[in-house]
Order: C-alpha cells, then structure tokens, then sequence
C-alpha cells in the first residue's frame, strides 16, 4: 500500500490504459479482420481508365466483377476428355457455390469459338470466373479455398490447376500477411529485447519498452479495427506491417530519451517522482516536436490522389498519436513504478560516482567536430552526394505481381499463363468507341484496322459482337500490345494512344465519338500519372510543414535550414544506395514505384526525430555555456541513447528484409540504411559541424554566445 500512495499518479495513468486496452478488446474487432481491396483500383473517379471502366460495366455488364483464372495445365499435352471433364467440373463448382459467382460457359461454346482460352502448344487453358466487387479480404480467401478443395476432389490427377488472376492474388495475399505478421511481430519484439540487453544490460529496461509498446499496438489495433468497421477508412495488410514495425520502434525511442533522462536526473540524487517529473518535463519537448512531424509528414499523405498513398495516412495517424501519448503518459508511468529497479543490476548514483571527471566517447567526437568542423563535414558531403547522385539511375516496375514470391499458387498460375500466351493477351486492352450516332460495323472494323497498324499494336480485333447489349452507339474492340502491359514503354503507347484518339476517330469516318481504354495497362498508367503528381506535391508540403515545426522547436530562421538540407541529404543517400544495392549488385530490374515516396515520408519523419532531440539539448545547454561547448555536451550526453535509438530503429525496419513481399524487403531495407546514415553520420557530425561554422548565426535571430 505503501508503494501505490507513493507511486498513485503513476498506477492510475497505467490503470487507465490497461482499461482502454481491455474494453477496445471487447468491443472492437482487430485491424487485420477488416482490410479490403482498393477501390477504384486506388484511382479517382476522374481518371480516364475509370471513365472507361465504367462503361465496360454499364454497357456490357457481363464484364462486372473482379476476375479468376482457373488455369490447367499438361505438359504432355491436353487430352479432350480431360478438358470437357475439367471444363464441367469447375463450371459445376461456381454454379453451385453460395456466392454470386460467375463462370465465362466454354462448354457451352464450339471449339472454334473457344480456341483464345488455349494454348498454340495445347498444353494449358484457362477458365475465367468473376468474384462480385467490393467482397473483404477474408471472405475472398475463404471462397477461394473452398473452390480448391471442390476443384481437387474432381479434377483428373494428370492435370495441374492454379487459381490466378485478381482474386487469387488477392487470397493468397491475405493469407501469406497473416503467417508474415506472426514471424514479424516475434521478429521485432525478440530483436529489440536484444539489443536493449546489449546495450543497457538490464533486463527490466529491457521489458519495459516492449510492455508499454504491446498495450499500445492492443489499442491502436482495435481502434483502426473500429473505424475501419464503419468505412471511415480501407486497410491494407502492408500497411499495418508498417505501422506496427514503427510503433514498437519509436515508443523504444521514446522510451531510452526518458530513461536516460530519468537516470540523469537520479545521478543528482532526485527520489524517484521528482526525478520522473523532471525527466518527463525535460523530454516533453522533444517528444512533441519529433512526434509532432511524424503525425504532420502522415497527414499530408491524406493529398495524395493515388489511394494506396492516401489510405497510410489515417493508419498512421491514428498510431502515431496512440504513439505520443504513451510516451508522455505511459512510459513514465511504467519507468516510475519499476523506479531504481529499472536500471538493475546497475545502480544510477552509483554509476554518477564511477564516471565523475570522464570524457566519453560521445564527448571525444563532439569535441573533434566543433574544433575541426570542416575536416569533419566535407568527406560527410561527399558520401551523401555520391550517394544520392545515383536516384537517377531508378528503374521502376509496375507490375505488382514482380513484389510476391514466385512459389504462391497464383504467382505459379500467372506464370503458366505467361509462358502458354504472351503478357499481352493474358492482360490485353479493352477499346471503347462511345458515339452520339449509331455505329456500322464497318466503322468499327475500320477503327480496329486502323489501332492494328499503329507500331506498337500486335493486334486489333473484333471478339464476338463488338456492340453493346443496349445500344449500337457503342462497340469495343480487344487490343493487344507488343511489349509486355505492365511496363512503361506500354504506358508511353497506350498515352499516344489517347493523344492520337480524334485522329484515328477521323481516319475510322466515325464523328462526334471518343475513345475509352480499360484494362490493366490503362490502370497502371493512370496510377503511374497520379503516383508522379502526388511525390512532387507531398515532397513539397513535408518539406515546407517541417521546416515550420523546425522553426518554432528551435526558434530560429537559420537551423531549420540546415536541419532539413542534412536530412534530405541522408534520404537521397540511402535511396540511392538501395538503389545500387538492388539494381545493379543484386540484378533487380527495377523497384516498386512506391518506394521513393514511402521512404522519403518515413526518413525525413524519423530522421528529423533525432536531430530535434540533439537540437533540444543544444538549446538547453547554451543558456549556461558558449556555443561550442553547448554543441560538445548536446553531443555528448545525447550520443548514448540516440546512437541506441536510431540502431534499434534501423533494425526493425530491416526485420522488413525477412519478408515475402520484394517491395517491403527494399523499403524496410532503405528506410534501415537512412536511420543509419542520420544516426552516425548526419546527426552527430554534420549537424554539430555546421552549427560551429556558423556560429553565432546558427540560431538566427536568437542571439548565442
């Protein structure tokens, strides 16, 4: 009883969380249970390929739906008896099925009419089935395995069967983030605890972090889980992966500022709750601010127009405020009831007697850089130059399906599908003439002779009946290129394609017309437009919004200059490393498309943290010492727990080069190699450096000795 009326403060705001993690849990369901597919394709509904999109649906709405390859293969050859048994047997399967699904009736049609599904070598076909739109996630996979199981009792055993295509894709991506994020929740937990025992030698510190950062995730899981419940938001399973590596990683960060902090102040002789207020008084600060633009760099994620960037900004807003409120809440709570204990089998004013009068590492370094500043800063600017001179090298892949590893099932069934027909007929464009007066089929076959010519075209035809069910206004033709539809030399023809619309219109003798394309191309295309436009404008609106957390944190017009020019430098460094690494030493033919804006989001957010930390005892010091010897002991006495921080930080963003996605395997990869950079190298050399040249201009307007 004693213990709790000392420490009452501090067991109530733990209490008070315990309480919210357990009625979340109660309540709400978990963030995992509530992902969903992008809608739209994560484009706006103004975008060309949309436009398109629905006029396919409006017109000839047997296209609806978000498609499944059945794909069979033998490679001996396909047998006629086992292809009418394959064919009834799947057609059987989803006409039974539960769900409104549908199933393209190829016993139905002659074999002439059916010849498209089949290989010129006849060893594969494929059956395409359509799943309904807008179904979850979850119940995707779950239909998924039923249609495998059925398929598996009936099917020949000679015949191989693969389930690709959009909804198998996205089945098998469900459940390969549900084994992923086990091993990646152990992963990091078991790797900070390591480190930390490293480090501190302390098995309490050890616990305390991961304590406090487990009751958070509890309720940041559940309240994504709750608000995604009621479509106030779309979840991905990327980035919950994301956000829970940068959870439990930044509340460790919090949680070594505060203890290093709450160990200083009891080497002075403070009793436990006057050295915890203190210290939680002295990090508030930076806790704010480094929090502060974390939440504002998400934020401005919620400009973009491509809605898998968009769709991070309210996950991340939501974790990053859960964030910093345990660490001005939580963490000393818990660092205050485990008291002295914490630092166990070290005892702090024990430590303060045996290191009285010595000069650290950390001191030794800030002393040599504010003596010799540009020895210290040029060979530092030149590696980061280098380094980033290499961003425009980038090649980047579009193709989604390059990230996943080739042994899913539906990768294998892709990958059938590309090595039976080209990449261009497994993904072909759809043309679209929409007119004010009816269209002759001679019109269309022109248009269509007219699309077969251009170069880049390997074909143009007509399937079928080319009009709408409702209206002769409107006809579609199938079109395929010659390089593969998910690369950008497709891109670039599918965009003269719709510059050259009025005048392949005109040559077509087809007036007051245009021109629609849907299909994957059209997509990747117009998400390629929208990912360039929204990394120009988020770049632009971090960069501007940090500088004016920067200028109020340090109150000066000069350090946030500087501060931002060394963290954009470390961003440019370590994605042009990445870069390297993977292109031309690992031979990757390009990387994710999305990669450059994440990471640079991440980086400067992160980075940004560490140099606000630094900067906010360098404030503190030179109230009492000139400018030089503030910066030696700013260094100095935040080189331990930064240097720790920044290392457990990078190191759980490489537990992301464990998983089966290519595209985390690079991010966690950069954003590890940035936090590195700004840790060792920007933050205690170029940081303090530039500050002893400039000298008393360094905080401009603030005057300093």
């Amino acid at each position: 009883m004693k213990i709790f009326k000392e420490k009452k403060r501090w067991f109530i705001i733990l209490l008070c969380w315990l309480f919210a993690a357990g009625v979340l849990a109660g309540i709400a369901p978990g963030a995992k249970e509530q992902t969903s597919p992008e809608k739209n394709f994560g484009l706006p509904e103004t975008a060309e390929s949309i436009k398109a999109e629905k006029a396919l649906k409006e017109y000839f709405p047997s296209s609806e739906g978000v498609p499944l390859f059945v794909v069979i293969h033998d490679q001996d050859g396909l047998k006629d008896n086992d292809v009418e048994k394959a064919i009834t047997t799947v057609e059987k399967i989803i006409n039974d099925a539960k769900e409104d699904l549908s199933v393209v009736p190829l016993s139905m049609m002659p074999k002439p009419a059916r010849a498209s599904f089949f290989s010129e070598d006849n060893t594969t076909f494929f059956i395409p089935v359509l799943f309904p739109v807008g179904m979850e996630n979850k119940e995707t996979k779950q239909v998924m395995d039923g249609l495998k199981k059925e398929t598996a009792k009936e099917m020949p055993s000679n015949l191989e069967t693969y389930f690709t295509g959009p909804a198998g894709i996205v089945a098998d991506t469900y459940e390969m983030f549900s084994k992923a994020d086990v091993v990646l929740i152990l992963a990091t937990v078991g790797l900070i605890f390591v480190i930390l025992i490293l480090i501190y030698r302390s098995p309490l510190l050890a616990f305390i972090p991961l304590i406090g950062a487990g009751i958070s995730y509890s309720v940041v899981d559940r309240v994504l889980g709750l608000m995604a419940k009621y479509d106030w938001f779309r979840i991905d399973s990327q980035s919950l992966s994301i956000m829970m590596i940068l959870l439990f990683a930044v509340i460790t960060d919090y949680s070594l500022l505060l203890f290093a902090r709450f160990r200083e102040e009891l080497e002075k002789g403070q009793p436990v709750n006057e050295a915890m207020k203190k210290a939680a008084k002295f990090v508030t600060e930076p806790i704010v601010f480094s929090g502060g633009t974390v939440l504002l760099s998400m934020l401005t994620l919620f400009f973009a127009v491509y809605e898998a960037y968009r769709n991070f900004a309210p996950v991340f807003a939501v974790a990053v405020a859960v964030m910093l409120l345990a660490g001005l809440t939580l963490m000393p709570a818990l660092f205050a009831i485990a008291g002295e204990k914490s630092f166990w089998p070290s005892n702090p004013r024990k430590r303060a007697v045996k290191r009285a009068g010595k000069e650290g590492f950390w001191h030794k370094l800030g002393r040599f850089v504010t003596e010799k500043p540009w020895l210290s800063l040029i060979p530092v600017l030149i590696v980061l130059v280098f380094f980033t001179s290499m961003i425009r090298q980038t090649h980047y892949t579009f193709n989604l399906l390059d990230s996943f590893p080739k042994e899913m099932s539906s990768i294998q069934g892709y990958n059938k599908l590309n090595n039976a027909f080209s990449a261009g007929e497994i993904a072909p464009t759809t043309v679209i003439v929409k007119a004010k007066n009816d269209l002759t089929e001679e019109q269309v076959q022109a248009l269509a002779h007219e699309l077969d010519s251009i170069d880049g075209i390997a074909k143009a035809e007509i399937q079928g009946h080319p009009f709408a069910e409702s209206s002769q206004k409107v006809a579609k033709i199938n079109l395929v290129f010659k390089n593969n539809p998910y690369t950008e030399k497709a891109f670039d023809e599918l965009e003269k394609l719709r510059d050259q619309s009025p005048k392949l219109l005109k040559e077509s003798k087809i007036t007051d017309a245009k021109l629609l394309f849907a299909g994957e191309t059209a997509q990747k295309t117009d998400i390629r437009n929208a990912s360039h436009g929204d990394e120009i404008r988020i770049i632009a609106i971090v960069t501007v919004l940090i500088l004016i957390m920067l200028g109020f944190q340090t109150r000066s017009l000069v350090a946030p200059l500087y501060m931002m020019a060394t963290i954009l430098l470390s961003f440019g460094a370590a994605l042009g490393f990445s870069i390297f690494f993977f292109e031309d030493i690992l031979g990757y033919q390009g990387i994710s498309y999305r990669i450059p804006l994440y990471t640079f989001v991440f980086l400067v957010a992160l980075g940004v943290d560490y140099s606000i930390m630094l900067i906010s005892r360098i404030r503190e010091e030179k109230k009492h010492l000139p400018i030089k010897d503030a910066v030696r002991e700013g260094v100095g006495k935040t080189g331990g727990v930064i240097s720790s921080a920044g290392l457990i930080l990078a190191a759980t963003f490489a537990v992301l080069i464990t998983q089966p996605v290519v595209e985390l395997r690079i991010f966690g990869f950069t954003v590890a190699i940035g936090v590195l950079v700004d840790t060792f190298i920007v933050r205690p050399i170029a940081i303090p450096a530039l500050i002893a040249i400039l000298g008393k201009y360094s905080f401009w307007p603030k005057k300093v000795n």
